[in-house]
């Protein structure tokens, strides 16, 4: 009997310590893009609602085996999630923290899936300040009309 409480507290404790919401944005603004899937089922445009152009946002930045810069963003139906990590500057946002400093930078993207992979490279470097001497740059989309699609640049 002993036994079977001990491993009922175990899966529960493990079950509570994978349900991390620090990357979560509480605090979201009234303009914030809409996820997709839930604008779709209130039969709402979801071109009119959504901030930015994509729902899903990845950016890696490698400068060194070491440094690098990376942003995580989400837009899901259980909210939004933002994360930023800048070893250069030892930066680490997540959550309302980094949503607040990506928001801004989101706005100044106007590439979609028919872009080409240079000019969204060199759009990402400009928008985000990407220093000149990188190694690579890899950012994967996934765009409000469900595209999804990677662009790289190896110097």
């Amino acid at each position: 009997m002993r036994i079977k409480y001990l491993l009922t507290i175990s899966v529960m404790a493990s079950l509570l310590v994978g349900c991390n919401d620090k990357e979560k944005v509480t605090d979201v603004p009234t303009n914030a893009p809409a996820d997709q899937s839930t604008a779709q089922q209130a039969g709402d445009n979801v071109t009119d609602q959504a901030a930015y152009n994509f729902v899903e946002f990845s950016l890696d930045v490698d400068y060194s085996a070491t440094e690098s810069y990376e942003v995580e963003y989400e837009d899901k139906r259980s909210g939004i999630e933002a994360k930023l990590e800048d070893d250069r500057n030892n930066i680490r946002l997540q959550g309302d923290e980094a949503y607040t400093k990506l928001d801004p930078l989101f706005k100044q993207l106007n590439f979609d899936s028919t872009t080409p992979n240079d000019e969204v490279i060199d759009q990402v470097i400009k928008v985000f300040n990407i220093e000149d001497n990188y190694q690579s740059i890899e950012v994967e989309v996934e765009f409000v009309d469900g595209n999804e699609k990677e662009f790289k640049r190896i110097k």
